[in-house]
């Protein structure tokens, strides 16, 4: 049972990062790279998503933020969102996109819908095909595992693309890394 569930999930990760845009995982990386300060939100398992990418971008030296903390800044004009969001329309993610093109900030999605509310105030949008809990088909896994899991190895490879771009060694990013923990 275990052996026939990881292969189920491998091959349904593997299917879906295999059709993502790279063009759109380019713009996402360059614009991040350009911003003065990038600040990540999600909702639920999306939000521990966002959450981690967060951190991996202040162990690369980049200045992230988890919006909703008590330390986090405001967002300025030269700063970026990113939200991670399966179905894009998550009404408190949406005001907190709103208010990023408000002020001049850049927006950043990683959804499975293009064209979602979120997706019309994006300046980048990654799609995900993958499933949704409002958005079964396309997997056997529950709710949105698939898109949970495939946004945390999409975000992960990012992460690698930067170190790359970045010239940024593991000895550093452990550096970086919290040592108040």
């Amino acid at each position: 049972m275990f052996n026939r569930n990881y292969q189920l999930i491998l091959d349904e990760l593997s299917q879906t990062l295999k059709q993502v845009d790279t063009e759109a995982t380019d713009r996402f990386v360059k614009q991040i790279l350009q911003a003065d300060k990038v600040f990540v939100s999600g909702k639920g398992r999306s939000g521990f998503v966002a959450n981690s990418f967060a951190m991996r971008l202040n162990q690369l030296g980049q200045q992230a933020y988890v919006v909703g903390e008590t330390t986090t800044p405001s967002i300025k004009e030269g700063d970026c969102l990113i939200i991670v969001s399966g179905s894009g329309s998550t009404t408190h993610l949406q005001l907190l996109a709103d208010k990023a093109v408000a002020v001049g900030a850049h927006v950043l999605l990683l959804s499975t819908v293009m064209d979602s509310p979120i997706g019309q105030l994006a300046d980048t949008t990654v799609v995900l095909p993958a499933s949704t809990k409002h958005r079964a088909e396309g997997s056997q896994q529950p709710l949105g595992s698939l898109f949970e899991q495939s946004a945390q190895v999409l975000l992960d490879s990012l992460v690698l693309d930067m170190q790359e771009r970045l010239d940024i060694s593991e000895e550093t990013m452990q550096e970086n890394h919290a040592n108040l923990e």
